[in-house]
């Protein structure tokens, strides 16, 4: 299965363990937004690592004017409002910081692939579109469920039966749409660098798995872990 929420590196010497910690952080505040599931389905602009890198510098000073203004308004009682901007930049920071490590490891994936220049301007438009949709399917069920094991409320049977349902229809939902695009990547690239993305997008997660943000020498283990993989 194509791994919905990660995408590629610009150089494989670039990435930390802070960078790991920002992205899971990014993850967890990208899946409770509602926001998010107002993405257009339409073909996605890939940002490069400078476009993204200068949108996130632009998000943090937002979000520290935002902090600011939040401190100085618990003391005249005006939280509310000053909250409600200071929840909007953070969500900003952490969409921008996801976008980053997705430029990663879309930079991974192709050294992996081996695509040229041209076959990946055409190709990760469509495979960011992708993930964006797959996403969606998933966060869809998956919040139902939240919402059933976090009710303070007795749950019926029938509540349980039906979340169960929506998986499996998210489940089924997925497979067609991954059918969907992968025909559509055939008449982007040859069968075999497909298969390479597969492979490529295996060890990445596999990788990110094995590797725990925050502890020294992660970093240079990944980074040797993936390159040594490579044959």
């Amino acid at each position: 299965m194509i791994t919905a929420c990660m995408s590629i590196w610009p150089t494989l010497t670039n990435i930390n363990s802070v960078d790991m910690r920002n992205f899971i952080f990014s993850i967890i505040l990208l899946w409770s937004l509602t926001a998010f599931s107002q993405v257009a389905i339409a073909q996605e602009k890939v940002l490069t690592l400078s476009e993204a890198e200068a949108l996130l510098e632009k998000a943090q000073q937002k979000y520290s004017k935002a902090k600011d203004a939040y401190r100085k308004s618990l003391k005249t009682g005006e939280e509310t409002t000053t909250l409600k901007a200071l929840r909007s930049a953070s969500r900003e920071v952490g969409r921008y910081r996801l976008e980053i490590f997705k430029v990663h490891k879309r930079d991974f994936l192709r050294e992996r692939a081996e695509l040229s220049d041209e076959e990946a301007a055409e190709f990760f438009p469509y495979y960011e579109e992708l993930q964006n949709k797959l996403f969606r399917i998933h966060d869809d069920a998956q919040r139902e469920i939240k919402r059933l094991l976090r009710s303070k409320e007795p749950v019926s049977d029938a509540e349980y039966q039906a979340a169960v349902a929506k998986k499996i229809e998210a489940v089924q939902e997925e497979a067609q749409v991954q059918k969907e695009y992968y025909e559509r990547f055939l008449k982007i690239l040859p069968a075999r660098k497909i298969v390479l993305i597969f492979d490529a997008e295996a060890r990445f997660s596999q990788e990110m798995m094995r590797t725990k943000p925050g502890k020294q020498g992660n970093r240079q283990n990944l980074l040797q872990s993936l390159k040594n993989d490579k044959k």
